[in-house]
């Protein structure tokens, strides 16, 4: 069976305009999904423990230099 010339040029640019498109749609569908299952978080802390106090340490004195022009 001889190959006809514009059926390899045709099916050649349909590959190349439907794979990358069909790529994006198969990510999009990956991420639409992949978002669904990820719980929300903004409805803030879920542990049945409370945070331990803060415990600041020592602290230090600063000892920066004279403000210029001042005396």
């Amino acid at each position: 069976m001889p190959v006809v010339p514009i059926a390899t040029f045709l099916a050649g640019s349909l590959l190349t305009l439907l794979l990358p498109i069909l790529l994006l749609i198969a990510l999009v569908a990956w991420y639409w999904w992949f978002s669904a299952r990820v719980p929300d978080t903004a409805e803030g802390n879920q542990s049945s423990t409370s945070p331990a106090p803060a415990n600041p340490g020592p602290s230090i004195p600063e000892t920066l230099p004279p403000e210029p022009g001042a005396k």
